[in-house]
């Protein structure tokens, strides 16, 4: 969990306003416990924004997003492009029950994601074959993550959750960085180890951005899919069932997009966060908001 210092700078960098204090995680319209009462003076949440094709936006101004409490619009104070470098860890499935055509399309769908990456990205990969295993550390530069990747191989069965936790633990928390997990997996899974869909999000306080695609095959395990769900809803993130393993591939480039569409977004708000529910909405024609469910306070 970041320590009370470490979200006031957060908080800082998000907005301009005086802060006493800030609440580091409150899941919106939740009645979680605070250590603020009442109402704070700002709240912020990440979120994207599509348009009626799915495609990411990056122009959206303020004053085409609008949040509703409990039904009552607030008008949106700031909305920031998320633009400092990013570190990313990438998570891929390569256990040796599928075919070989899995490892196949898997490492080539790494590559294209690997090439649609913002130039100066920090890339971690991640394979979740017998136990998870750290493939390549803090990698700047593309070609060296792609020979790397090109070198994994098709072993063990699919320790999905506890490489997740690993890969989100392990990723830098500096303020100077903005940081996701991206996720390409089977619809199958060795052994859990104890970790449930929060194992993840509790190591790093919901900080990345988790954005995902699973291959649907057979009667595929309902966990992966509570998984990825979980974590992209609380992050603001992106998880997708697919049903033809050279999706994969084809749709890698689509979740760099998201990554890189991520706003950071304040208004002022008129009730207790822990007592309200939220909606967010752009003005544009055909576009749709993804929110995440975190919020932070400003008080």
């Amino acid at each position: 969990m970041p320590t009370h210092a470490q979200c006031v700078r957060s908080a800082l960098r998000a907005v301009a306003a005086p802060v006493v204090a800030v609440l580091c995680s409150l899941p919106a319209g939740a009645p979680a416990a605070a250590a603020q009462q009442g109402i704070p003076k700002q709240l912020l949440v990440s979120l994207y924004v599509t348009d009626k094709k799915g495609v990411p936006l990056t122009d959206v101004q303020a004053s085409e997003l609008q949040v509703k409490e409990n039904g009552k619009a607030q008008p949106i104070q700031t909305a920031e492009l998320d633009t400092r470098p990013l570190a990313v860890a990438l998570v891929l499935d390569n256990n040796s029950e599928l075919s070989t055509s899995f490892m196949q399309s898997m490492v080539p769908a790494g590559v294209a994601l690997i090439k649609a990456l913002p130039p100066g990205t920090t890339i971690d990969i991640w394979t979740t074959g017998d136990r998870p295993s750290h493939v390549a550390e803090a990698v700047t530069d593309p070609a060296a993550a792609e020979a790397a990747l090109k070198q994994v191989p098709a072993i063990g069965t699919n320790t999905l959750l506890h490489t997740i936790a690993e890969a989100s633990k392990a990723l830098r928390e500096d303020d100077a960085h903005r940081t996701a997990v991206i996720i390409m997996t089977s619809g199958s899974l060795g052994n859990a180890e104890g970790y449930s869909n929060e194992q993840a999000l509790k190591v790093t306080s919901m900080r990345p951005t988790y954005v995902g695609l699973e291959l649907a095959t057979g009667h595929p395990d309902s966990r992966i899919e509570n998984e990825l769900d979980y974590l992209a809803k609380h992050s603001g993130g992106y998880f997708e069932r697919i049903l033809a393993v050279t999706a994969f591939e084809k749709r890698a480039p689509s979740l760099v997009a998201i990554v890189n569409g991520v706003y950071h977004v304040a208004w002022q708000p008129g009730s207790d966060p822990r007592e309200t529910s939220f909606e967010f909405t752009c003005s544009r024609k055909g576009a749709k908001v993804v929110a995440a469910q975190r919020l932070s306070a400003v008080w």
